[in-house]
């Protein structure tokens, strides 16, 4: 059944089997560049966000929400699918760790262009960055069992005030940020 529905996506594509194993030896390697491909379609989706979304405003909010958007989207979900296969395939672990490894630099100028130089500038941006892009990957995949029980929005707000004083030195504590239902 695998082997026709290969031959089925090869006939498809116009590729033969041989072009196929030229440029991929081994049936992990189309996954790893399928990597490099789903990262320019979420670059491509950030800056249609980025486009549609209102210029005024607090910048931190903007760029969590559109950074969330992306991360709700379907190229998003299909990395994650891929990770979360290459949990239990070596070879294939090993395929994504090297395509994620240049897809992380994209990553990070990307978030660093939705940021802006604003909060960019701070000293504490880069472990904020980590955490903002940690933060949206795992209500990516919480929102696959319990997106209608938790208020993104809400807890987006909540990690924006708690990082808004730290990114800008504004006097806003920290504890004032309200504790969002989890999921």
């Amino acid at each position: 059944m695998r082997a026709r529905r290969i031959r089925d996506a090869l006939r498809r594509a116009g590729v033969s089997r041989g072009a196929l194993l030229h440029h991929f030896p081994t049936r992990e390697d189309p996954f790893g560049a399928a990597i490099g491909l789903l990262v320019a379609r979420n670059e491509q989706a950030v800056h249609e966000e980025l486009a549609a979304a209102r210029p005024d405003g607090d910048p931190l909010s903007r760029s969590l929400r559109v950074l969330r958007s992306v991360m709700c989207g379907p190229s998003f979900g299909a990395e994650m699918e891929l990770w979360a296969v290459s949990r239990t395939n070596a070879r294939l672990r090993d395929v994504l760790r090297r395509a994620e490894g240049a897809a992380r630099r994209d990553l990070y100028r990307v978030v660093d262009e939705v940021m802006g130089p604003e909060l960019t500038a701070s000293a504490t941006y880069p472990a904020i960055a980590e955490l903002t892009v940690q933060l949206l990957r795992g209500m990516a995949i919480s929102d696959v069992l319990y997106r209608e029980d938790t208020d993104r929005d809400a807890l987006l707000e909540g990690w924006g005030r708690i990082v808004r004083p730290l990114l800008t030195g504004s006097s806003e504590s920290p504890a004032a940020a309200s504790t969002p239902p989890t999921s």
